[in-house]
C-alpha cells in the first residue's frame, strides 16, 4: 500500500501529468455538461437498432435491424442491461469511451512525439465538436475510435518496437472485434499493410511478431464470423449488402465513372482533405497546415523509408499515413458506394491530425519564445483556447437542438410497452425501429403494398397502429381506408401538429 501511494505521489508531482489530469478532468465536465441536458432525448433510427439488438441480447425482446448492422457494440450494451444497467447509464458507458479517446491521443503524442504535443493535441481531441456531439448518442464511431487508436498503437509497439508478443495478440484481438463493433475499423487494413510494404516489402511475412497479431485477428474473426453464420447463415452479411446493393447492376465503379465521369469520382476520394475546415475550424487548420512542414523531411528522404534505414522517418510515416489512410479510405468509400458525407466516420484520424496540429502549434511557440520569453506560452494558451471556443460554441447548439428530434417517439413507444403485453404485435410505418426498442413488442410495417401487409397479419391480433409524421414514406392513406376499425387512444404533438398518432384497433381490419 505504501508503494502504491508512493507511486501516485510521484506521478502527481510531475507537472505534464498534473496537466493531463486537469485535460482528463475537463474532457468528462464537459460532456457530463451535455449528458444532463440531453440524457433523456430520443434515439434516431440508427440509435434505435444498435439499442434494440442489445436488449435482444440481454433479455431477448424482439429486434428488427438488418442482417449487416454491426452487433460489437450492442453485445456491450447488452452485457449491461443484463446485469440492470438502464439506458441512461449506457449513455455514460459511451462517455467514457469518448473520454478514454483523450487518453490515447495523449499516449500516442508521448510515445511519438513529446509530452508538449501530446498535451496539446489531447486538449484537442477533449473539446472537438464531433467527438462531443457523438459522445451524446450512440454510435459506433466513437468505439471504433479507441479499438483503432490502440490496434494501431500495439502495432507499433509490439512489431516495429519489437516488444511484448502480446501487444500484437491484442492489436489483432481489437483489430477484429473492431470490426464486429464498427466495420471502419476495416480500414487499419489499408494503412497496416501500405506501412508494411513500403519499409519492408514482404519481409513481414517471415516476422514472428506478425503471425502473433494474426493469432489475435483469428481468435476475434473466428467468434464474430462464427456468430454471423449462427445468425444468418452468412459469415460477413455486410460484405453481401455491399455487393447486392451498393454496388448492384448499375451501380458499379465502372458504371458511375461512365454516368459522372472519372474527375468527379476520383474527386470525391479527397472530399476529407477539401472539408477539413468542417470539422477542424480556422484556428485548428491553420496549425495542422503549419504542423506538415515538420514531414517535409519525410517526403524527400522517402528513399530512405523505402530502404528501411532510418527509424525516424519510419516513425513520421507511420504516424502521417495512419491519418493520411483514413482519409482517402472513407472519401474512396463515398465515391464507390455514394453514401453522404459525415465527419463522423473519420474518428480515427483525429487523434492524429491533432497530434500534427499540435506540432504546428509548438512551431509557432517556438518562434515566440525567441522573440521574448513566456511569449510562447502565451501563445500555446491563446491557440487552445480560440480552439476551445469555436469547437465548444458549434457543437453546444447543435447538441440541444437535435436533442429534441423524435422526441415524441419516445413516449409514444413508453405507452405502448405499458398497454401490451409480450408477444403482441404492433402495426407502424416503415421505420418501426424507435417502437420496437421502446415498446419491447414485435411490429410489422406497412408501405404502399398494403395487400402484402394484409396477407401477413389477417391471422394474428394487431392491438395497435402507429402513424409517425417524422416517416416521409408513411402511408397514412392505409390507416383512413380502415378509419371504421380504428380509434386514436394517444396523440403526441410537435408544437400544435399531431406527429405519432396510436390507434386501438378491433382485431384485424
Amino acid at each position: 500500500m505504501e508503494s502504491l501511494k508512493s507511486k501516485v505521489k510521484h506521478f502527481l508531482s510531475q507537472r505534464e501529468n498534473q496537466i493531463f489530469l486537469l485535460i482528463l478532468i475537463f474532457a468528462f465536465a464537459l460532456r457530463l455538461y451535455f449528458f444532463f441536458k440531453t440524457y433523456n432525448q430520443a434515439l434516431w433510427w440508427d440509435e434505435a437498432d444498435y439499442m434494440s439488438i442489445a436488449k435482444s441480447y440481454a433479455w431477448g425482446t424482439p429486434e428488427v435491424a438488418a442482417p449487416w448492422r454491426a452487433r460489437g457494440m450492442s453485445l456491450i450494451f447488452g452485457v449491461f442491461y443484463f446485469f440492470g444497467a438502464n439506458e441512461i447509464f449506457q449513455r455514460l458507458i459511451v462517455i467514457l469511451f469518448s473520454v478514454a479517446a483523450v487518453w490515447i491521443t495523449y499516449i500516442i503524442g508521448k510515445d511519438f512525439f513529446d509530452a508538449k504535443i501530446a498535451l496539446i493535441a489531447s486538449c484537442f481531441m477533449s473539446f472537438l465538436w464531433v467527438h462531443l456531439f457523438w459522445a451524446l448518442r450512440f454510435s459506433g464511431e466513437t468505439f471504433a475510435l479507441v479499438f483503432y487508436s490502440l490496434a494501431a498503437y500495439f502495432f507499433w509497439k509490439g512489431y516495429v518496437k519489437k516488444e511484448s508478443k502480446w501487444y500484437m495478440i491484442f492489436s489483432g484481438l481489437l483489430i477484429g472485434y473492431g470490426i464486429f463493433l464498427y466495420e471502419s475499423v476495416g480500414a487499419i487494413f489499408v494503412f497496416l499493410a501500405v506501412f508494411l510494404f513500403c519499409t519492408e516489402r514482404w519481409k513481414f511475412l517471415k516476422n514472428k511478431q506478425f503471425w502473433w497479431g494474426i493469432l489475435g485477428l483469428a481468435i476475434a474473426l473466428s467468434f464474430v464470423f462464427g456468430h454471423y453464420y449462427d445468425l444468418y447463415g452468412q459469415i460477413y452479411p455486410r460484405v453481401y449488402h455491399i455487393i447486392d446493393g451498393s454496388l448492384l447492376q448499375g451501380q458499379e465503379l465502372d458504371a458511375k465513372l461512365e454516368g459522372k465521369g472519372i474527375l468527379p469520382v476520383f474527386f470525391t476520394t479527397f472530399i476529407f482533405f477539401k472539408n477539413m475546415l468542417d470539422y477542424l475550424h480556422w484556428v485548428i487548420l491553420i496549425a495542422f497546415l503549419i504542423g506538415l512542414v515538420y514531414y517535409l523531411n519525410l517526403i524527400v528522404g522517402f528513399d530512405l523509408v523505402w530502404k528501411n534505414k532510418d527509424e525516424k522517418l519510419k516513425k513520421d510515416f507511420y504516424i502521417l499515413w495512419w491519418g493520411v489512410s483514413i482519409l482517402l479510405f472513407f472519401g474512396a468509400y463515398l465515391a464507390v458506394t455514394e453514401a453522404y458525407y459525415e465527419q463522423r466516420y473519420i474518428m480515427p484520424a483525429y487523434p492524429i491530425l491533432f497530434l500534427i496540429a499540435a506540432q504546428g502549434v509548438v512551431y509557432i511557440a517556438d518562434f515566440l519564445e525567441k522573440q521574448k520569453k513566456y511569449l510562447g506560452t502565451a501563445a500555446i494558451i491563446i491557440i487552445v483556447l480560440l480552439s476551445a471556443y469555436s469547437q465548444i460554441s458549434w457543437a453546444a447548439p447543435l447538441i440541444e437542438n437535435k436533442a429534441y428530434s423524435f422526441s415524441q417517439e419516445r413516449p409514444a413507444g413508453e405507452w405502448l410497452k405499458e398497454h401490451t403485453k409480450e408477444g403482441d404485435i404492433l402495426l407502424a410505418c416503415s421505420q418501426v425501429v424507435p417502437f420496437v426498442y421502446y415498446s419491447e413488442r414485435e411490429a410489422i410495417t406497412f408501405r404502399y403494398n398494403t395487400s402484402e401487409v394484409d396477407e401477413q397479419i389477417k391471422n394474428w391480433t394487431v392491438p395497435y397502429l402507429i402513424l409517425d409524421g417524422y416517416i416521409q414514406d408513411c402511408n397514412v392513406n392505409y390507416a383512413a381506408e380502415r378509419a371504421a376499425n380504428l380509434t386514436p387512444v394517444q396523440v403526441y404533438y410537435e408544437g400544435e401538429y399531431p406527429v405519432v398518432i396510436i390507434y386501438e384497433t378491433k382485431g384485424y381490419f
